[in-house]
Formats: structure tokens, C-alpha cells, sequence
């Protein structure tokens, strides 16, 4: 019989890992809650399915007057897609909480006791990518459900495929930037002279910069063409952070978590 105790253990603390990061500043969490809360309420792309846009005209709350007036009745515009950025936001604020934890550990000493037990630079960095996965998956997979069944509820199976398909763009470019953002934490690490971590949260930025064309796309391109560029910002994205993870172990060697 395999022994499998080693990767308990590590699954285990994969687990450890991603509870510690939530629970080191819940401010971030709440946030994260509070806009997936939003995102299903205002957002949900259902009620800006073009298809069914006339059956949702007077209880669709404030984003409904908004494409009123901007498409004359008719929402032609990408604006479902609306919901892909806002749902990119949350793991921004999981992530962050992940990399203030890498920070933490790093000025607390932990990264040198972990190297001290036998583990190398690149498990290490692993273990806070994988514990910010598994934190994005689960939020992705709570919210995605939640907004399928609203979308249910509200409109049957007529919308589905609209919702369906921006929570497949969202949930690609959402977990794309987690992994683009820790990658680039662990950059930032090896390029840092100082071992304080201080600079960490400008992979953070780098994220956000990423994903900010995702707020005006919806505007600006009709439906279709919206959907064609944001399948292309999650491609890109995507090939980058597997790019740069690839990689990792060139620039990972680098780093000296000991004097």
C-alpha cells in the first residue's frame, strides 16, 4: 500500500496556510463577501442577458436605467460582462490577504524554520500559491452556484447560457490573476534586497492594472465583440501566470530566506 502520510500533510497544511491568511485580516474577507453579495444582487448577468432584457426592465435596480438610457431600450452593449471585473475584484482582496501573510511569515522568521525542516524555496512559495488557489476556487465555486440559482429563480433556463459563460471568462481571468499575482510576489522577493517583504503588495497593483480593462470593455463593445476580447484578456492573462510559474524555479533559487 502507497504510503500517502506525506501528502496528507501537505494537503493538510495547504489548508492551514489558506485559514491563516483569512483569519490575519478579516477586513479583506469582508470585502470580498460584500461585493460577491453585490455582484449577485445588481450584477448578475441575467438581468442584462440581451435576450431577456425586455422581460427585466423594471426590477433590475439601478444598472437597468443605466443601459436604458445608454442603448435606447436595447441592451446591445457587452454589459453582462459587467459582472466579470467585480467578480475578478474579490480574489484581489483574498489574494492580498495571502501576500500579507507572505509578508508576516517572512519577517517573522517562519519561511526560515520551514527551510530548517527541509522543505526548499520553490515548496515554500508553492504552498502560499496553492493556499491562494484553493481560497479562490472556493469563493468562485460559492458564488457561482449562488448566482446560477438566482438566475433560476429569476428567469428559469433561458439565461443560463449567459451565465454560465461570463462565470467560465470570470472564474479563467480570476484564478489567472491569483497565480499572476503570486508569481509576481515571489519576483518581487527574489529582487528585494532587503528581507522585510515591504514591497510585496505592488504585485497587488500589477493585478489590478491587469484587470482593469475589464471595467470599460462592457461599455464600449457591443455583446458579442465583448465576449471575443475578454476570452482574449483571460487567454493572456492565463499564458502569462503559466509562463511565469514555469519559470519559477530559475528565479525562486535565488531567493535567501537564511543569512
Amino acid at each position: 500500500m502507497a504510503d500517502t502520510s506525506g501528502n496528507e500533510f501537505r494537503e493538510n497544511q495547504l489548508v492551514v496556510t489558506a485559514k491563516r491568511a483569512l483569519g490575519l485580516n478579516k477586513f479583506y474577507v469582508a470585502i470580498a463577501i460584500a461585493i460577491g453579495v453585490g455582484v449577485l444582487i445588481f450584477l448578475n448577468p441575467t438581468y442584462i442577458n440581451t435576450a431577456a432584457y425586455t422581460s427585466a426592465t423594471n426590477h433590475t435596480g439601478v444598472l437597468s436605467s443605466v443601459i436604458n438610457a445608454r442603448t435606447g431600450g436595447d441592451a446591445t452593449l457587452g454589459l453582462p460582462l459587467l459582472a466579470v471585473p467585480f467578480t475578478v475584484l474579490p480574489m484581489m482582496m483574498l489574494t492580498t490577504t495571502m501576500v500579507i501573510l507572505f509578508v508576516y511569515d517572512k519577517n517573522n522568521g517562519v519561511l526560515e524554520y520551514l527551510i530548517s525542516l527541509g522543505m526548499n524555496q520553490r515548496s515554500i512559495y508553492m504552498r502560499y500559491m496553492g493556499a491562494a488557489l484553493l481560497n479562490a476556487v472556493c469563493y468562485l465555486l460559492v458564488f457561482g452556484i449562488l448566482n446560477l440559482i438566482y438566475s433560476y429563480i429569476q428567469f428559469g433556463t433561458k439565461a443560463l447560457g449567459t451565465m454560465l459563460l461570463v462565470l467560465g471568462i470570470g472564474t479563467v481571468i480570476a484564478v489567472s490573476t491569483v497565480a499572476f499575482i503570486m508569481t509576481m510576489m515571489m519576483i518581487f522577493s527574489v529582487l528585494q534586497k532587503a528581507r522585510s517583504g515591504g514591497n510585496q503588495p505592488l504585485a497587488v497593483t500589477l493585478g489590478l492594472i491587469v484587470v482593469f480593462p475589464g471595467y470599460f470593455i462592457p461599455f464600449i463593445f457591443p455583446y458579442n465583440t465583448a465576449v471575443a476580447v475578454e476570452i482574449g484578456i483571460a487567454i493572456l492573462i492565463a499564458a502569462v501566470a503559466i509562463l511565469l510559474m514555469l519559470l519559477s524555479g530559475k528565479y525562486i533559487n535565488r531567493e535567501k530566506f537564511l543569512p
